[in-house]
């Protein structure tokens, strides 16, 4: 079994929180994803990058479903690579 790099992200109105963990679970960075500008998304996908480059693997990126304010870093993360899943915070428990 092949272990990957997690990138978790927590969705918010005017801001996101994005955690990557290494594939040995510890947390590898965080950063704070400010709505209001596209360079902001730039940075989390460099950071995903990072990852990418330091465990030899592109990370699974999972975020919550918060109705449409995920909508727009989920089409951006697709747009440059990465495969996210949706999870719904009420039905994951």
């Amino acid at each position: 079994m092949n272990l990957i790099p997690v990138a978790g992200i927590d969705v918010g109105k005017r801001f996101s929180e994005m955690a990557v963990l290494s594939p040995s679970n510890e947390v590898f960075a965080r950063i704070r994803i400010n709505h209001d500008s596209f360079k902001n998304f730039e940075k989390a996908f460099e950071l995903l990058k990072k990852a990418e480059k330091e465990f030899a693997a592109k990370p699974v990126v999972v975020m919550e479903s918060t109705g449409h304010y995920h909508k727009i870093l989920f089409h951006a993360l697709n747009n440059v690579g990465y495969e996210v899943s949706i999870i719904n915070p009420i039905q994951s428990d």
